[in-house]
Order: structure tokens, then sequence, then C-alpha cells
């Protein structure tokens, strides 16, 4: 008897331990004045980004992820900085070799958290029991103990040209009412309206499946009560979002919207 009244009061410190963990962590989030912002994939010397590209130069231009979004993510972290939060724009490979895009990393001041190999996984240093691809990415962002994390990305389905308008703002479970602001401001000022989509206004996923599409980036987050968002919302195999973000103004219109839509939810909390 005296054996299970010990048990049970050593369970019931643990879990008074642990909520008390959570609510810390919760508390640290929410009085968060920082956002990271991740630059989706990385620079490989010689072969370029390493990321969703599109299938030619035919419209407009050839596009790859991770060299659109060190030529955009100052415009995402200037709308964020400007509503008075610190912006993190971070990124797990090298500077790129390119200098046109070298000269924006540093302008944006991207800090480079140099994986040692970009594509093989590793477990998470926060949360042992994840793993994936990039995860390193996430550890980096939670150090910085943020409010957010943004993964900065575009999609693509098809190595030749199709018409993808199906575009959402995969997240995690804690980031799901962020990743519904944030789809709202760009259903109101994007999509539709200067960036044709067919009628389909812009989704939000909730992705907690492993390592497949970043979920385990997510998790990550997740486990530290940290909102999680990843921008797959512009298909680099849609000709018409493709000739849209060829255009500088208007990729700086999108850029900034995925700000805008952050900032909404962060002054809202």
């Amino acid at each position: 008897m005296k054996n299970t009244l010990q048990l049970i009061i050593g369970a019931l410190a643990c879990l008074t331990i642990t909520q008390c963990a959570q609510q810390q962590m919760q508390r640290q989030v929410l009085e968060s004045r920082t956002v990271v912002l991740d630059i989706g994939h990385y620079y490989a010397s010689g072969r370029g980004g390493q990321g969703a590209r599109t299938p030619d130069a035919s419209q407009g231009g050839s596009l790859e992820e991770c060299e659109f979004w060190y030529k955009y993510a100052g415009e995402v972290k200037d709308v964020i900085e400007q509503a008075g939060y610190k912006c993190v724009v971070i990124n797990r490979g090298d500077m790129p070799t390119d200098p046109s895009l070298a000269a924006c990393a540093r302008k944006t001041g991207v800090l480079h958290v140099k994986t040692p190999q970009p594509t093989a996984v590793y477990l998470s240093r926060h949360h042992p029991e994840r793993m994936a691809v990039g995860i390193l990415s996430a550890d980096y962002a939670l150090d910085w103990k943020p409010a957010a994390v943004i993964f900065l990305h575009l999609n693509s389905d098809s190595d030749t040209w199709h018409t993808s308008y199906k575009g959402a703002f995969y997240c995690n479970k804690t980031g799901e009412p962020m990743a519904i602001t944030m789809a709202e401001h760009m259903n109101q000022t994007i999509f539709n309206r200067t960036m044709p989509n067919g009628g389909f206004p812009c989704g939000v996923i909730i992705r907690t499946d492993g390592h497949k599409g970043g979920g385990d980036w997510l998790n990550t987050c997740n486990d530290s009560w940290v909102p999680a968002i990843i921008t797959e919302i512009a298909f680099l195999s849609n000709p018409q979002h493709v000739r849209f973000l060829n255009s500088p103004v208007k990729a700086r219109q999108f850029a900034r919207a995925i700000g805008e839509g952050a900032i909404r939810y962060l002054s809202n909390r």
C-alpha cells in the first residue's frame, strides 16, 4: 500500500512538473517579440538552388524557390520589423556563390546554419524524438525562443507546365489560427486579385505526419508550443503563378502579404 501511494505521488509530481514546463513554454511564446523566417532548402555551388523550380524559362524566366526567397525574404522581414518585432532570417546551407544572391543574403542579414550535410536526416536537439532532412533549421529557429517560425517555400506538382491552384499554408496544430489568418489575408490581397488563382482560395493544411512535407519541422515547433507555417501557396509548375512571380513588383507584393498576414495574427493574439 505504501509503495502504491508513493508511486501515485510520484506520478502526480511528474505530471505537475510537466504541466508547469508546458505553461512556461506557452508563456514564453506569447511574450516573445521575435519571428524567425527560414529560406526553404539550400543553395549548392555550381548547381544553384535545390528546391522546386519551373520546368523551363518559357513563362518569363526560370524560377527556383530558394533563389526566389533569397531575393524577397527581406520584404517579409521589413513588414515584420516595421510592426515592432525582431525578425531573424536563416537558411540551412552556405552563402550562395551567385554574386547577386549573395548580395541579397547580406542585405537581408541571412544567418547560415551550415548543416554538415543539407540532404541528411538529423534528430532534433530540442525534441530528439523528431527527425527530418532540414530539421536543424527548426532547431536553430527554436534557439531564438520565437513567437512564430515561417518556412518560406514555393510549391510544384509537376516537371512540366501544369495549372495547379490549390496552394496552402501548411502548419502545426499550434499554428492553425495563425495559418487561417495568413490565408485570409492572402485571399483578400493577392489570390484572385493580383495573382490569378482560378477562383480557388488559399487553404490551410495541418501537417503532423513525420518528415513528409516538413512534418517534423512543424512537429518540433509544436512540441515547444511555437506556431509554425510552411508557405506552399504558389506553384512553380503553374504558368500563371510563374508569370506573376517573375514580376519584381508583384513578387514584392506577394512576399509582403506573407509578412502582413503574420503580423495581423501576432497583433491580435
